[in-house]
């Protein structure tokens, strides 16, 4: 976790790597965080310098970089919506 200038936030490493034979988008607003009391939390654009890049992943690339929520929270699971509205994959943290 790590602790921002204005406030308490929570921070999650991720990786996300294109296992599929398109491309995809990756956009830290794609992600949520899911805490251990079941509440979810949105990314907050630029409260962790190692914020996830926005790119386009051709297939077999993969980008690395943290998704923060705000609030003094623990995480449980990071959830990865391909596009918004499009098909979602759920990790645990760990």
């Amino acid at each position: 976790m790590a602790a921002a200038p204005y406030g308490d936030y929570a921070s999650v490493s991720v990786t996300v790597t294109n296992n599929s034979s398109k491309p995809i988008g990756v956009n830290p607003l794609y992600f949520t965080i899911t805490d251990t009391s079941g509440g979810k939390h949105v990314a907050e654009l630029a409260a962790d310098e190692d914020q996830i890049a926005t790119v386009e992943l051709a297939p077999g690339e993969n980008v690395t970089g943290t998704v923060t929520g705000k609030g003094a929270f623990t995480p449980k699971t990071v959830t990865y919506t391909d596009g918004l509205i499009g098909k979602s994959v759920r990790a645990d943290v760990s």
